[in-house]
């Protein structure tokens, strides 16, 4: 019987041979897998290793293939590092932003999320009531007619001008706030609140006839669109006072200091008219309840910008 010498030389040759074929195999395998991950996608359309960091922490996988489905553009990565950045609009602020290129992008994310640049008179929405005090009620949404708030009271006169409504829902809260203000020195009264359908179609009617529709439209809500039909919006003025520069005056400051811990905003503010499409209206308030109005006044915000990442943010 011939005994065959071992081959030392073949042996390590197979092995050899093995070896390398199991790290092609793992090196093969494991591109395939970095192909399929979001770093390779995101970094073959230009975004940066910085970048793509940045965007895997934030945004979940449904997100990111969004983002997948765009060709890159450093608007996009601006965009997204934004507070108040909507998914669902990435479309719109990149088609915006193209058109009014001197534009922030902090204001581009408030017009697009709160539809500032949406045409109100020719593509009008329905309130959604079922929301109560934090229902949106403005030049693009707006209430049926038939809509009605079934707890309206009037005010009493010593916390209001004669005649003011409002819904019985919130009264207790404005009287804490008038009370309080006058423990401090300060004397507030309501001089305007709820108003039916008709009570706002007649004024607004009064005004286009006296001054045209453009500046009706300009100057005053359209029936189902004045927040007044809500209930819970109202006028506060210092009683028997009127000032020149009321925003200097102690009573203004006192409300801005104060008024959202009880539940209420300042609706129309001067810096937020492109976004509320309303003029300034100083005394102003609107209930919204603590936790918004809290938020609302921390991150000095209006109710629309509130509405859109807050509420209606899916």
């Amino acid at each position: 019987m011939v005994i065959k010498k071992f081959n030392y030389y073949r042996f390590l040759t197979f092995i050899g041979i093995v070896i390398f074929i199991i790290v092609i195999t793992i090196k093969l395998i494991s591109s395939y897998k970095y192909k399929k991950t979001y770093d390779y996608k995101l970094s073959t359309i230009g975004y940066s290793k910085e970048e793509i960091n940045f965007i895997k922490e934030k945004y979940n996988n449904n997100q990111i293939d969004k983002i997948l489905n765009i060709e890159y553009d450093k608007d996009i990565v601006e965009l997204l590092k934004e507070k108040y950045f909507l998914i669902k609009n990435l479309d719109k602020y990149l088609e915006y932003k193209k058109k009014n290129k001197t534009k922030s992008y902090k204001d581009i994310i408030a017009i697009i999320n709160t539809e500032a640049n949406v045409d109100w008179m020719e593509n009008e929405k329905q309130t959604d009531t079922s929301l109560k005090h934090l229902m949106l009620v403005n030049r693009l949404y707006g209430l049926e007619k038939s809509f009605e708030v079934e707890d309206i009271i009037d005010v009493p006169s010593k916390y209001a001008y004669n005649g003011v409504k409002i819904s019985n829902s919130i009264l207790d809260k404005i009287i804490d706030m008038i009370n309080d203000a006058s423990n401090e020195g300060y004397t507030f009264v309501l001089s305007d609140g709820y108003r039916s359908y008709e009570e706002q179609e007649k004024i607004y009617d009064n005004y286009k006839k006296a001054y045209g529709q453009r500046q009706a439209d300009i100057n005053v809500a359209r029936p189902g669109h004045s927040e007044y039909e809500t209930g819970i919006s109202f006028n506060i003025v210092p009683y028997n006072k009127i000032y020149n520069s009321p925003k200097e005056s102690n009573e203004y400051k006192w409300l801005y200091d104060n008024a959202y811990k009880y539940g209420f905003i300042f609706r129309y503010q001067e810096d937020k008219k492109e976004l509320t499409g309303f003029e300034e209206f100083t005394w102003r308030l609107r209930y919204v309840g603590s936790e918004a109005s809290n938020l609302i006044k921390s991150e000095n915000i209006c109710f629309e910008e509130y509405y859109a990442y807050f509420i209606n943010k899916e």
